[in-house]
């Protein structure tokens, strides 16, 4: 397990005073990736390696959003390794009370950056690093999102370097940030998140976003040129 302790920055807020959707992606994926660096198998490791973490998808279940200097714990770890995928958990907590503020599941795929393709197996070296604990003791939807029959299609975006990471591919906030700006009564209400990352999107890629609502959920997809989806997200 690994944890760190941070103070909720003005820059991270949504309108509302509260830590935006983004911000909560960006919180648990830097958590991991701190894990990975202070066990010595960070960005340069895995540089070295030809190799990535590539998120498959997450689901974020919001019991209350942290405010404006509220101090909070971001909490991860690994709950399940199978061949060439690693299954991770993240929990939002205030660093006072140590209530559960933000709870997680995550799913990613190690893969070889030169190939575009999955490894056979993770290295035992990161599996030491990482180790597994039990998975948290809540429920989590698996397969894949469904997607209403009626979308309406918004403006094509383009990726720029803004939106690009240190794997040259846009960056996980950055794809839910996109889903967000899709959503126009704001995210600031929905408790339930979730998205499956289906394709990665390089500089200069063009994105075309489609929306749905039904039943009080609404359904972002961002598709390629030939209509695939790239991304889909729900907010709920």
């Amino acid at each position: 397990m690994y944890e760190f302790t941070e103070r909720i920055r003005y820059t991270e807020l949504d309108e509302n005073r509260n830590l935006s959707l983004v911000s909560i992606i960006n919180f648990m994926q830097d958590c991991c990736i701190y894990e990975a660096e202070d066990g010595g198998v960070g960005i340069d490791w895995l540089k070295e390696h030809k190799t990535a973490w590539m998120l498959t998808g997450w689901q974020v279940k919001i019991n209350r959003r942290p405010v404006f200097c509220e101090r909070v714990k971001i909490k991860t770890w690994a709950c399940g390794f199978r061949h060439f995928l690693g299954m991770r958990n993240f929990t939002i907590r205030n660093a006072e009370t140590d209530e559960l503020l933000i709870y997680a599941y995550s799913e990613w795929a190690y893969v070889n950056t030169e190939l575009q393709r999955p490894e056979r197996s993770v290295p035992k070296e990161e599996l030491e690093v990482y180790g597994i604990a039990e998975p948290l003791d809540m429920e989590f939807e698996r397969g894949r999102i469904p997607v209403p029959g009626t979308l309406e299609a918004k403006a094509p975006i383009t990726v720029t370097e803004l939106n690009l990471d240190t794997n040259h591919h846009v960056n996980n906030g950055q794809y839910v940030a996109m889903a967000c700006a899709m959503v126009e009564q704001g995210t600031g209400e929905f408790t339930d998140f979730r998205c499956e990352v289906r394709q990665q999107s390089m500089l200069g890629d063009v994105l075309f976003p489609y929306v749905g609502e039904e039943n009080g959920v609404t359904t972002v997809v961002l598709n390629d040129p030939e209509g695939k989806p790239k991304l889909v997200a729900r907010f709920s």
